[in-house]
C-alpha cells in the first residue's frame, strides 16, 4: 500500500499543476493591455504607453499601413502553433474592423 502512496501524490501534483497552468492562461488574457489603433489617426499611444522603442513603434506603423507586404512574409517564431499566425502581419495586427486595428502584443518581443 505504501508503494502506491508516492505515485498517487506525484500524479495528483502533476494533474493539479496542469490545471493551474491552463487557468493561468485564461486569467492572463484578462490582464493583457487593450491594443487598438484608429487607422489614420496617428495616435499610437497604445504602443508608446508600453515601450519607448522607436523601432517597435515603426514596426507597428509599417504593419498597419503596409500589411500587404507582411502578408507574404512567413513567421518563424512558432506563433502559428500557439496563436494561429500565418504571416508577419499577424504578429503585429490581430484584426481590422472598420477603421480600428486590434494590435497583437507579439511585436513587443
Amino acid at each position: 500500500m505504501q508503494k502506491l502512496v508516492i505515485p498517487f501524490f506525484l500524479g495528483t501534483l502533476l494533474i493539479s499543476g496542469c490545471s493551474a497552468n491552463g487557468q493561468g492562461s485564461e486569467d492572463s488574457d484578462l490582464h493583457k493591455p487593450k491594443l487598438e489603433y484608429k487607422i489614420g489617426s496617428n495616435d499610437w499611444s497604445a504602443v508608446t504607453s508600453l515601450t519607448n522603442s522607436t523601432k517597435v513603434l515603426e514596426a507597428y506603423q509599417f504593419a498597419v499601413e503596409h500589411s500587404e507586404v507582411l502578408d507574404y512574409m512567413p513567421c518563424y517564431c512558432g506563433c502559428y502553433e500557439e496563436d494561429g499566425h500565418i504571416s508577419n502581419t499577424h504578429c503585429f495586427v490581430d484584426s481590422v474592423a472598420g477603421d480600428t486595428a486590434k494590435l497583437d502584443s507579439m511585436g513587443f518581443g
